[in-house]
């Protein structure tokens, strides 16, 4: 019997994603819950695992290669199991084998990264060669196509405008330097390189006739030996492809705020007394995701979401936690937050923040989430801001820096350790009133807070 590795959606509407590498060969045995492959998704790259025990039959997907959701990765036969059941009787075979369609170019056999390329650059797959597994058209296989068709066509050659000036600089034509980038891409090494290889005799500059007039101008011969035309640098801007992770992130917030009424409620709160009382190991982060699931308790009416107009809550609380990483922002979920105390909820939220920046989180900690927390606190010159919800929850709060502020008690100054909150929530589905209460709320719990 054997069991397909599927591509699965990791939320936020991914319609793709990209298999980085496998940890195992075909052939490997596995176990359950052991990594099989590493997957980039939107948002997140994760590690999916062997749900059996059993050998890893085939790898139908290589590392390096983005397939869409749905796509049957692999196959793992299970413990027990011959392996000499025939493989086309898998549902894998409708991955690599090309659906019968109308068309030669929808018969090919295509990556969505490079089907997407060609439709935008016009380039006729149907004369694309392709290098990846059984003769599938890859991205850099569309990039090559089109560096031949600018080098036959006259057009423009793939380079960096840093790249086209130092050739300009020197006086190179880039059409003459063979690219060792990326689908016939000049880069900086490629011209470098064309510029300490040995120099050609030079040829000598036609004689000025001798017949010549002694008062023509010397310049004169400058006009027989133009210089390239200088290359048009657009600003001296360079086009820097957008990653899954922003696209997405770009797709989703200008959806929330497209189709959600923000509506907002800050406050500055006294944390004092309740750092003076906070259980050593704990930080203040975790102390806010403690208290926002207090004060949710209170609100239930915040801990939902809004989908297809229809309007859910929850008995449970599944609090995602903004985590920023160099490429962009992944709000992993903690699932049942409200059954944990301060301690089990600050190794909880811990465990999970360091799993999503060092890209190990498991599927099913990237979907579900009902109330997301984003802190910006960490940076000490931001005192606060406000969040953009994220669909389809209906409220998310904004944490600013904790630090001493002068405030005003009982008619005297004083140094207090103070942070704004900012509450965003759909106005579709809350009233302010409902927001302000859960403010209100929070800072009962955080007053009342005794370690």
């Amino acid at each position: 019997m054997f069991l397909d590795v599927i591509l699965p959606n990791l939320g936020f509407g991914m319609e793709e994603g990209r298999v980085v590498s496998w940890f195992k060969s075909a052939g490997d045995a596995v176990r359950k819950g052991e990594p099989l492959v590493e997957i980039e998704g939107d948002k997140s790259t994760v590690e999916l695992e062997a749900l059996a025990d059993g050998v890893l039959e085939e790898i139908l997907v290589p590392g390096d290669t983005v397939v869409e959701v749905g796509s049957v990765l692999a196959r793992i036969r299970r413990a027990g199991s011959s392996p000499a059941e025939p493989a086309a009787a898998s549902p894998a075979a409708a991955v690599t084998a090309p659906v019968a369609t109308e068309t030669v170019e929808e018969a090919q056999q295509v990556s969505p990264v490079a089907r997407r390329l060609a439709k935008e650059r016009g380039v006729d797959l149907a004369s694309v060669s392709g290098s990846g597994r059984g003769g599938r058209i890859t991205r850099e296989d569309v990039e090559a196509a089109l560096s031949q068709q600018n080098g036959s066509s006259g057009g423009k050659v793939l380079a960096a405008p840093a790249v086209r000036k130092l050739a300009w600089d020197n006086g190179l034509d880039l059409s003459t330097i063979v690219g060792s980038g990326s689908g016939g891409r000049v880069t900086r090494a490629d011209v470098e390189a064309a510029l300490s290889a040995p120099k050609a005799a030079p040829v000598a500059p036609s004689p000025a006739p001798t017949a010549a007039p002694v008062e023509t101008p010397a310049p004169a011969a400058a006009v027989s030996t133009p210089a390239p035309a200088m290359p048009v640098y657009e600003g001296e801007r360079e086009e820097v492809s957008l990653s899954q992770m922003r696209k997405a992130i770009a797709r989703r917030l200008t959806q929330s705020m497209q189709d959600m009424p923000h509506f907002y409620v800050t406050a500055e709160l006294d944390f004092t007394d309740a750092l003076k009382v906070l259980p050593q190991g704990i930080g203040i982060n975790n102390l806010v995701l403690y208290l926002t699931v207090k004060a949710l308790q209170d609100m239930p009416d915040l801990n939902a979401t809004y989908e297809e107009n229809h309007l859910y809550h929850y008995p449970h609380i599944n609090l995602a936690i903004a985590v920023a990483l160099p490429n962009g922002l992944i709000t992993p979920v903690l699932h049942g937050a409200d059954d944990f105390s301060l301690s089990g909820l600050s190794n909880r939220a811990r465990d999970l923040v360091k799993r999503a920046r060092d890209g190990r989180l498991r599927p099913e900690e990237m979907q579900g989430g009902t109330f997301t927390v984003s802190n910006l606190g960490i940076i000490n010159q931001i005192d606060q801001f406000t969040a953009i919800i994220n669909p389809p929850q209906v409220a998310i709060l904004a944490i600013g820096a904790v630090k001493e502020r002068p405030v005003v008690l009982n008619g005297g100054l004083h140094i207090r350790t103070t942070a704004h909150l900012t509450l965003s929530a759909d106005h579709r589905i809350v009233d302010g009133l409902v927001s302000a209460h859960f403010i209100e709320a929070f800072d009962k719990h955080l007053q009342a807070f005794n370690g």
